[in-house]
């Protein structure tokens, strides 16, 4: 067996902020031999809104005044199911087809880095009615932690193992929030200056309510190796600062033979590997392109990645405009979906849509639709840990390897594993002086007042660290 090493992606929610396996996109494109089954030609992709409803009642955008009902019942079971009819949506199969696959409803949406481009052109238009001609650009995340290379006995060798397991991210934005970046220029510097106040908090236009943002994140591994061996999830430990300290391990059969429907992660040691081995099928995936490949390359100088190798999906955050502080739900795979470990649950998984791909079943959910409970007005709550509960919402794949933040805070919460979506983003701002504070801390889970004192002098980015972070300096 070939040494592998296992990165982690120690990133708090990048913008504001994928879904069916298989074949190549992710989704019923392939037969069973992973062969393409569609023969239409390759076309310029338009990007196709999230559906307005789906099974259960589901419908999008959902009134803002129903979501706040459920979080003044503390109605888990509507956040759930409503988190899970997003996941849906986005994993709905399109009739757009690239490289012979057809692609979901995520895929066909505008990538970052296509809308900065878009707006360093001036191109107001760019995000709201022209198409894309590729994938999403996977960027490699700038909070990356690299771990020590997982160590195997030599005995092992004779399996056949891929050795470069990398980490990428690629937020997208759906069509109305695509449009709402490139028509307000909103990545340009200049742009957040004009809404700059003095002695006041500033604050950039509040994206439409229809607006939808993600960051799926991939480990690409090699279609030449027999097997990938990729980190699984089964449960939190304060003190995780790898993916590689996980110790629990799962085995993608590029070929798809295993039909283990009883997926047991093993530690990196254990010499019997089939009851870890699932089928790659099991996972949301696309073959990665030359130009991908390329590009990938330039992400992280000396990474092996190749034209043939393929991105697996292991991670995602979702967010929506439905509410003024957005909604937050975010999934990652595990290999019992109907017995996910914290910060999923039994409960969550049991909410499923029945309706969704067998690859899209196989993720977990997590949400954060509030910061604590009771749910706190925008302005004016209490951050109180003998009157409020927390809410945690994290993704163990994204947030589980932060270190300790360095502060407690009211709840005396310091890990990754302590946070929840909401909290974070809501200290997403830009600071013109360009001091320490032009980089806002992170936080745990706790109470933020969007009055706070702490955004006095700043601009408000509306939570999306996205635009903080693909600030175009010289416009």
């Amino acid at each position: 067996m070939k040494k592998i090493s296992i990165y982690l992606s120690a990133l708090v929610f990048l913008g504001v902020v994928v879904f069916q396996a298989c074949g190549g996109s992710g989704g019923g494109t392939s037969d069973d031999k992973g062969k393409p089954t569609d023969d239409k030609k390759e076309v310029a992709i338009k990007p196709i809104p999230l559906p307005a409803t789906g099974s259960g009642g589901f419908k999008f955008p959902e009134d803002s005044a129903t979501i706040y009902q459920w979080l003044d019942k503390r109605d888990t079971a509507s956040i759930y199911k409503h988190a899970w009819g997003l996941w849906e949506g986005l994993t709905t199969q399109t009739d757009q087809v690239l490289a012979g696959d057809k692609l979901l409803v995520f895929e066909t949406w505008k990538g970052i880095q296509e809308l900065v481009d878009d707006v360093n052109a001036d191109n107001k238009n760019g995000g709201c009615d022209q198409p894309k001609k590729s994938r999403t650009p996977l960027k490699f995340p700038k909070q990356l932690l690299h771990a020590k290379p997982a160590s195997l006995k030599s005995d092992e060798e004779s399996t056949t193992i891929d050795k470069n397991q990398n980490n990428f991210e690629g937020v997208a934005y759906n069509p109305e929030a695509a449009c709402y970046a490139t028509s307000n220029l909103i990545y340009k510097k200049s742009v957040l200056e004009s809404y700059r106040k003095k002695d006041a908090i500033g604050t950039i236009p509040p994206f439409p309510q229809k607006s939808m943002t993600i960051k799926p994140v991939y480990f690409v591994g090699k279609q030449t190796d027999g097997l990938i061996r990729i980190p699984a999830w089964v449960g939190s430990n304060l003190k995780l600062d790898t993916l590689n300290q996980w110790n629990s391990v799962v085995y993608a059969d590029v070929n798809n033979k295993s039909s283990n429907k009883n997926i047991q992660p093993v530690d990196t040691t254990t010499k019997d590997i089939k009851k870890a081995t699932c089928d790659l099928n099991d996972f949301i995936h696309f073959k990665v392109d030359a130009a991908m490949a390329e590009q990938l390359k330039k992400e992280q100088p000396g990474a092996d990645v190749k034209a043939g190798d393929i991105a697996i999906l292991v991670a995602m955050h979702v967010t929506t405009k439905e509410i003024s502080n957005w909604t937050w739900q975010t999934f990652f795979w595990v290999p019992n979906a109907d017995a996910p470990a914290s910060p999923s649950s039994k409960y969550a998984a049991s909410l499923r849509p029945k309706s969704l791909s067998p690859a899209a079943a196989h993720y977990a959910v997590s949400t954060a639709y509030a910061m604590v409970w009771p749910n706190q007005p925008i302005t004016g709550g209490i951050n109180d840990k003998n009157k409020t509960e927390p809410i945690i919402g994290y993704n163990p794949y994204l947030e589980a390897g932060f270190g300790a933040f360095g502060n407690k805070n009211t709840f005396g919460f310091q890990y990754g594993i302590q946070t929840n979506c909401m909290s974070c983003h809501a200290i997403a701002y830009y600071n013109p002086t360009g001091d320490k504070a032009q980089n806002p801390f992170y936080t745990a889970d706790q109470y933020i007042d969007m009055k706070d004192k702490i955004f006095v002098n700043k601009v408000q980015l509306d939570f999306a660290w996205s635009i903080k972070d693909n600030l175009l300096k010289n416009k």
